[in-house]
């Protein structure tokens, strides 16, 4: 019950961002609204991280790219009233660090939960005959959240290059997306 009210609070997300003048480019609105039902609805009703032994990944994975792009449109909110003539390495570090930086944000959300509501966020509740890598000391959880975070390192980096590419080559298109996302910048 409590992941069917998340999912269904955060399916509105977009639209409630969209009241606060906010115009989210409808593409990233879609992959978002998709994200959010795969990584929770899909996730908890059909075991899909039991079933399917690269679904966690792909969801991180993804979360890097989606926060990534995020990132790209917050530095753009922090530096457009004023001036957007950054460097574009300066644009991708900001999307590659923010991305990043919500990953673990996130590993720390899930110990949390593990360790405050004995859920198992963090995999611990894997079968006995799992096939896992590294040492037994290491524990499951140790390995999820190592593995979350480099396949988060991996979307967040293909995010940081686009958004490097994009605004270095393609800057005054950039700087029109930006401006629909904020209309009164």
């Amino acid at each position: 019950m409590f992941w069917a009210l998340v999912t269904l609070v955060l399916t509105f997300l977009p639209d409630y961002i969209e009241h606060k003048n906010i115009h989210l480019p409808h593409i990233l609105e879609i992959i978002i609204v998709i994200f959010i039902y795969a990584g929770i609805y899909l996730s908890v009703r059909f075991e899909l991280y039991y079933l399917v032994f690269w679904w966690d990944d792909v969801l991180h994975t993804l979360s890097g790219v989606i926060i990534g792009f995020i990132g790209f449109i917050v530095i753009y909110k922090i530096n457009g009233k004023y001036c957007m003539d950054i460097s574009p390495l300066l644009v991708a570090v900001f999307a590659f660090t923010f991305a990043m930086t919500m990953g673990v944000i996130w590993e720390i959300f899930e110990f949390a939960m593990d360790a405050f509501f004995a859920i198992t966020m963090q995999s611990w509740d894997l079968p006995q005959d799992s096939t896992l890598m590294g040492q037994p000391f290491q524990g499951s959880g140790l390995r999820d959240t190592m593995t979350d975070l480099i396949v988060n390192s991996v979307g967040s980096l293909f995010t940081s290059i686009v958004c490097y590419f994009l605004y270095k080559e393609e800057r005054k298109k950039a700087l029109t997306l930006m401006h629909e996302i904020f209309p009164e910048t």
